[in-house]
């Protein structure tokens, strides 16, 4: 198979083929899927085209609880230098996979190539966030805009239930939840902001920005943020935008790095690093969605390093087709159901 290394410039592959190859691949070499796929369910999988084939994939899905015990299962044999990367745990129990090298490089570039487009320098930068592969990502696309990354780990097991109750009582006690919960992490973001003025960027959370504000604006330091995380709104987007010359918003996911934003007609689609991550949205009975139809957001996860089928449950979104920049298919105003 032809290698792949920047998602970026996929736009014109044969996507069933790759699609076929792949499957191939983690078929022959991925206990898993070894179990799973035979030959001939290889064939009936690969259809007469690329929605046929993605509508076969979307029903194998997998049962997310898996990661939670067996991720080794989806290592393809002879395949080193991976990592472990996890779900953040903000919604529920976490969930591990790994990757592979060459696949950290390659988000690190891709999230480095948009940002670029977007006429936007990232400069020192705060990077607030699970460890896992998202602080190597995100730590390399700074140092590929020449800056410094200060890495800022969050602790965000189990703080759902606690944001939840905050919610309902308004934005004061949100803020105030917080400056509580994360009383060392936000100590040690403020050291870094007030000791380098070289600080212009901030990747995090857009609940965690609020304890920040003395470095906003007109000859502070942050004029950049990228964005994600629970309960993020076109209204969240448009206050951001009152603060920030620049606002990059970005759906992040363990198992593929992050989907980035596109601001239209008042919403936010996101769309993934194709073809290594694949979305679409299928709807309660089964059925992929049509373009502008909600549903449940699916992800294909097809790379060498790692195939996985997931489906968001408790997420709802709509499927929106390729637009400007992004050749593929994307999400819309995803939120998660209480």
């Amino acid at each position: 198979m032809q290698t792949l290394t920047i998602p970026y410039e996929n736009t014109n592959i044969d996507i069933h083929d790759y699609l076929t190859q792949t499957i191939e691949h983690h078929q022959k070499a991925t206990p898993y899927w070894q179990q799973r796929l035979t030959r001939g369910s290889r064939t009936n999988i690969a259809g007469s085209n690329v929605e046929e084939m993605l509508s076969n994939l979307v029903r194998l899905e997998v049962d997310q609880t898996v990661l939670r015990s067996n991720w080794l299962g989806f290592k393809p044999v002879a395949t080193e230098n991976m990592t472990c990367s996890f779900s953040s745990g903000t919604t529920g129990p976490q969930k591990y996979c790994l990757w592979a090298e060459h696949y950290i490089q390659t988000m690190a570039n891709y999230l480095h190539y948009y940002i670029s487009k977007r006429h936007i320098s990232v400069g020192n930068a705060i990077i607030q966030g699970p460890s896992s592969v998202f602080k190597p990502v995100n730590e390399r696309m700074v140092n590929k805009f020449h800056g410094i990354p200060y890495f800022v780990g969050l602790r965000v097991e189990g703080i759902k239930p606690v944001l939840d109750d905050a919610l309902k009582k308004g934005q004061a006690e949100i803020v105030r939840v917080i400056k509580d919960y994360f009383a060392p992490e936000i100590e040690k973001t403020d050291t870094f902001l007030r000791n380098d003025p070289s600080i212009t960027f901030m990747r995090s959370a857009w609940m965690m920005l609020a304890p920040f504000e003395i470095f906003f604006g007109d000859k502070r330091n942050i004029d950049t943020v990228m964005v994600s995380g629970l309960g993020y709104t076109p209204d969240n987007h448009q206050m951001l935008k009152g603060k920030f010359k620049n606002v990059i918003h970005s759906y992040g996911y363990f198992a593929f790095g992050d989907a980035l934003g596109v601001e239209k007609d008042g919403n936010l689609d996101y769309y993934p690093s194709f073809p290594y991550a694949i979305a679409t949205v299928v709807k309660d009975n089964g059925e992929i969605a049509d373009y502008g139809q909600q549903g449940h957001p699916v992800f294909i996860i097809a790379r060498r390093d790692l195939f996985l089928v997931l489906k968001e449950d408790k997420e709802w979104a709509v499927r929106v087709p390729p637009t400007e920049g992004f050749n593929w298919d994307g999400i819309r105003n995803p939120y998660r159901s209480v």
